[in-house]
């Protein structure tokens, strides 16, 4: 999957409540960047398809995809240190569409942070953090209908 937030860490995490606008105009950025960030780390087809299928990667360059992504929606620094102001910038389209959910996905990226600890790998460090992500959505609740 691509795992964030993130923080969608996160991000790839959201509710069916959430407006088609927002959705659809993520999943542009999401295609967009993602061409890139392919060609950047280096990642095949494979890579790709198990992030499509939320599936963590099973190679370092999927887990650099993620970083790359991350990066791009200035979750992460370029050297691999989140970027709070960053993330917190990017989902304000989340926090105007639905505001706790955004509180959810804000909370679940900071616990994340601590519970990752401190990685050298900046793209395993990316990965731990999708996967934490992905693990708070759930507890909390929320599904991955986004990407459906």
């Amino acid at each position: 999957m691509l795992r964030l937030i993130f923080l969608l860490i996160s991000a790839s995490v959201v509710v069916n409540g959430v407006s088609t606008e927002l959705k659809e105009m993520f999943m542009e950025r999401m295609e967009k960047i993602g061409g890139e960030c392919a060609t950047e780390v280096g990642a095949n087809e494979d890579d790709i398809g198990e992030l499509i299928s939320h599936k963590p990667p099973s190679r370092h360059e999927g887990e650099c995809l993620i970083f790359c992504f991350y990066k791009h929606f200035e979750m992460m620094h370029e050297d691999g240190t989140p970027h709070s102001e960053g993330a917190l910038k990017m989902l304000e389209p989340l926090k105007a569409d639905d505001p706790k959910l955004y509180e959810k996905v804000v909370a679940s990226g900071k616990e994340c942070i601590k519970e990752v600890g401190h990685v050298d790998d900046k793209c395993k460090y990316a990965a731990l953090l999708a996967e934490c992500g992905h693990a708070k959505g759930k507890e909390m609740g929320l599904d991955e209908s986004i990407f459906e």
